[in-house]
């Protein structure tokens, strides 16, 4: 085995598949080897699929020889996230209460996948039906954080395994879903790059819900390179050109509301020290209020969040009738919304098309908006079990920034900006909705300085 093939990232092993410096059966071999070997207890991947993985990948090498490959990324082990329905496999969205689940089919976004040539590793754990930020999983055990090798530490979620299959190299990327951040925060406590979607961009047929008017897919990734393909193949649309990106005359706006309150200070600065590195690339920054994040905020907090009260008509139900199958203090998070009224909930979802008009308003000159992905250091996992006030407390704080998009509709990227105590964190990318090309050019060229 080559050893670097686990810490390339995906175009790199696409290319020299395509040179015929890789076999994609070997390649794939060698994956399914790692994770034999670094995931024993199955607490990255609650299952692989190594008979289907095996299949793709000969038909792959194949095409490789006959000068038929379907995508640049034709014959790349990837991961995905347990709530990826996953034809005659089971998909569980790591709950009990859906324990034996096995799709007749595939999900849609699976589907196109595999027919770019996409290799499908097998599923990465997750929280219950995805409503945690934190990422810890009481049935299957929790991936600690790659980062604390004295405590256990959450890898943060709800994409928790689909983060560290990447950062352990044991898949070349991961595909998780975002709803309030579960793509974003991962990557940022682990040190990835992730790409929230606009909602509908990519197709959520054949996924396990949470909120459906609020669950997008999105790519955990090495690089913004990598994160502009797969999406563009999950998609079916054409990739956004990243030849030639750069900042120059981009106008960034550093959101000072929500965040100023929130950021921890050594975590905001740094961001600043990234802001700087972005400024030096040509990028003019500016730090201004958008009065807009504290009025969302605040008309959930009366009326409830989507996820809540979708989560709760789609689960609450089962968990209920079933106490044993979902872990308690996300059940009861679903419960809570039974005292939320209807007005109140009509109203709610009447206002946020107005709230992303105001926000779309207020940040009208700006290229992007930004700030820190998520406001604190990963908090440790056993505490989380002994105090669920505590728990719910973490939950939220996980949340807290990343959810801003969801809610507004919005595009995001969370990069890798630095370290923090011994943490990375993520800077977080926001742009409004369906214009992930910009967003993604704009990303690689700030993901350009950021190295640099």
């Amino acid at each position: 085995m080559t050893n670097i093939w686990h810490e390339m990232t995906a175009l790199d092993l696409g290319s020299q598949i395509e040179r015929g410096e890789i076999d994609p059966v070997e390649l794939t071999t060698a994956f399914l080897e790692r994770i034999a070997d670094h995931d024993p207890d199955g607490e990255i991947y609650v299952r692989t699929t190594g008979e289907r993985a095996l299949g793709e990948a000969q038909a792959a090498a194949l095409r490789a020889r006959n000068g038929t490959r379907r995508s640049p990324l034709d014959g790349v082990p990837i991961s995905w996230k347990d709530l990826f329905d996953t034809k005659g496999i089971a998909t569980e969205a790591g709950a009990k209460i859906l324990e034996g689940r096995i799709p007749e089919d595939d999900a849609e976004c699976l589907k196109r996948a595999t027919r770019a040539g996409l290799v499908c590793l097998g599923k990465t754990n997750m929280p219950d039906v995805a409503f945690s930020g934190l990422g810890n999983n009481a049935w299957t055990g929790t991936g600690a954080n790659p980062f604390d090798k004295t405590v256990k530490r959450v890898p943060g979620g709800s994409s928790s395994g689909a983060a560290l299959s990447v950062v352990h190299g044991l898949a070349a990327a991961g595909i998780g879903s975002d709803t309030a951040g579960s793509v974003r925060i991962p990557s940022a406590w682990c040190g990835l790059t992730g790409l929230k979607t606009t909602h509908g961009l990519i197709s959520l047929e054949g996924t396990v819900p949470l909120s459906p008017s609020q669950d997008t897919v999105g790519p955990l990734t090495r690089d913004v390179a990598d994160a502009n393909m797969i999406t563009a193949i999950l998609a079916g649309t054409a990739p956004a050109d990243l030849r030639g990106a750069t900042l120059n005359g981009t106008r960034i706006l550093r959101a000072t509301t929500v965040f100023n309150d929130l950021v921890d200070p050594d975590i905001q600065a740094g961001i600043d020290r990234g802001l700087e590195k972005l400024s030096r690339a040509g990028a003019t920054i500016v730090e201004g209020p958008v009065p807009v994040f504290q009025e969302v905020l605040d008309r959930c907090a009366e009326q409830g969040t989507p996820a809540n009260i979708e989560g709760n008509v789609l689960w609450a139900a089962m968990a209920r009738q079933n106490p044993d199958g979902m872990f308690g203090p996300i059940a009861r998070r679903f419960f809570a919304a039974d005292e939320f009224s209807a007005p109140g909930i009509v109203g709610l979802y009447m206002s946020l098309k107005d709230f992303t008009r105001r926000y779309l308003q207020e940040t009208a000159g700006f290229d992007l908006v930004v700030g820190a992905t998520v406001p604190e250091a990963p908090p440790a996992l056993a505490p989380l079990y002994e105090d669920e006030e505590l728990y719910l407390k973490a939950a939220l704080m996980s949340i807290s920034l990343t959810r801003l998009a969801n809610l507004l509709g919005l595009c995001a990227t969370s990069l890798p900006a630095g370290f923090v105590g011994g943490f990375p964190i993520g800077m977080m990318l926001m742009a409004p909705p369906f214009q992930e090309g910009k967003l993604l050019r704009l990303s690689k060229a700030a993901e350009q300085a950021l190295a640099s």
